[in-house]
């Protein structure tokens, strides 16, 4: 376990960590007499204001025994939110480790949940296929005089985030479509939702076509994971979650380049985020009814592949005249939109994709863009994201780009013209949701950090969105 709350001084840790702000620095109360004035001195001596991600170390002896004294700085105490804090808190923590007793000069600012995140966060590293595993880990005592409930929800979406980020790096000859399916299932055993897998024969009869066309060439099968969480007998109002899950993508016959390939065990980072969601939706006991669906699937090519120019009959019955194979993503959740709209019956949909660079080169890899046929819906899920270090932001959904979508052999082309690339594929996908509230998230740039991002000490999966879907749904009164 790397965190715990405790209610009173210890002085048997490896290190002693204050979080400070730059409005006053109050020296903690175990600090004897003598020590607070030498500490006082070793922060006069280097100009130590406190400033945000400022940190300063000092040896002390404290009660006959020396101690590695650290001051974390939040900055100003008024420019403070919960993004920031967060932030400043994983700069300053990240390269510390071992037993790490850890308290608030500011107990106004005392937040369990954000602390236990980024200590989980900082712990998390993705070395299964490294001969030289991490070794130092951080554990943190937090002193707190708050009630600490018996599931602290920081720390508990903090290690589902773990889930998520261990599926998504996980390399795609494991975690192939039956794998990630039987993840689930032993997920939903863990969590508490039920799990009902539906093989190939299954989504033929559902006249699932698009989807099994983009799977048609691949050697490891498709299968359908449909999760269904019953938090609230007396309600009849059902949330429904789709994530694309791609196991991985070639592009197919229009065949991606090889950096492209590179990194595509994170075309299921849609269905990661939202097993994560109903993870983290039955973990706290939400008493709401979410059912979530997942097509997953490989990209291959082969024989058999589906080709540009090929017609596809979607299960509700719209053609579709394929012009690129590598915007397959879209054909996917067509079927599982329509499925979870028709079949399972939900009042709204969410749902998570990878879906396109274009999102990348309007928005960057920080931010993940939300498009809607409800801006009132979308906007409850941006308020979402405040609580989390998560950035997003609503794009357009004018009528006018469905023109970029028409073909001359079928009802609509799976891909438009270049530009507005990301809305051209969210009015693809509003075609399959009927008249159902819904919003689309792509997530192409938030689903993965290349590195840039000052939030992850490490190039992969971010764990990203799946507390403010989880946010969404909590704080949501249907």
């Amino acid at each position: 376990m790397s965190f715990e709350c405790i209610k009173k001084y210890e002085d048997n840790y490896d290190k002693y960590v204050l979080i400070a702000t730059s409005d006053k620095i109050v020296l903690p109360d175990y600090l004897s007499k003598e020590n607070k004035k030498l500490a006082e001195t070793i922060i006069k001596k280097n100009k130590f204001t406190a400033k945000s991600s400022e940190k300063i170390s000092m040896t002390l002896v404290n009660n006959k025994k020396i101690i590695d004294f650290i001051i974390i700085g939040l900055g100003e105490k008024k420019k403070l939110d919960a993004k920031n804090i967060r932030q400043y808190l994983f700069d300053g923590l990240k390269n510390i480790t071992g037993n790490v007793f850890l308290s608030f000069a500011n107990k106004d600012l005392d937040d369990i949940d954000v602390i236990a995140e980024v200590v989980e966060h900082i712990n998390y590293k993705f070395d299964k296929y490294l001969s030289k595993k991490k070794e130092e880990f951080l554990k943190v005592s937090y002193l707190t005089d708050k009630k600490v409930p018996k599931l602290i929800e920081g720390y508990e979406l903090a290690k589902i985030s773990n889930i998520v980020k261990d599926l998504v790096n996980e390399q795609a000859e494991v975690l192939t479509p039956k794998e990630l399916a039987d993840r689930t299932v032993k997920l939903g055993k863990e969590f508490g939702f039920d799990v009902e897998i539906l093989d190939e024969k299954k989504a033929q009869k559902l006249g699932m076509n698009a989807y099994l066309s983009v799977a048609r060439a691949a050697h490891h099968r498709p299968y359908v994971i449909v999760m269904r969480y019953k938090g609230d007998a007396k309600s009849k109002y059902t949330y429904g979650l789709v994530g694309k899950g791609l196991t991985y993508d070639t592009g197919g016959l229009s065949l991606k380049p090889t950096d492209s390939m590179l990194t595509m065990r994170c075309d299921m980072g849609g269905a990661a985020t939202m097993i994560g969601t109903m993870c983290a939706v039955a973990k706290m006991k939400l008493k709401k009814n979410v059912t979530c669906v997942v097509a997953a699937c490989e990209n291959s090519i082969g024989p058999n592949a589906y080709r540009p120019g090929d017609v596809l009959t979607a299960m509700n019955g719209k053609t579709i005249e394929v012009t690129n194979t590598d915007a397959e993503g879209r054909l996917t959740l067509a079927d599982a939109l329509t499925y979870i709209v028709r079949k399972e019956k939900v009042n709204e949909v969410i749902d998570a994709a990878t879906l396109t660079g274009a999102i990348m080169i309007a928005l960057g890899e920080d931010v993940t863009g939300v498009f809607t046929n409800d801006d009132k819906m979308a906007k409850k899920i941006i308020d979402a994201s405040e609580n989390w270090n998560e950035y997003f932001w609503q794009m357009p959904m004018f009528d006018i780009y469905k023109k970029n979508l028409k073909s001359p052999y079928a009802d609509m082309q799976n891909t438009g013209v270049r530009w507005g690339g990301s809305t051209n594929a969210a009015k693809f996908l509003e075609e399959f949701v009927d008249e159902t509230k819904w919003v689309h998230l792509d997530i192409a740039g938030t689903a993965w950090a290349s590195g840039a991002n000052p939030y992850y000490t490490q190039k992969g999966a971010t764990g990203q969105v799946f507390r403010t879907v989880y946010s969404y749904l909590k704080d949501n009164k249907n």
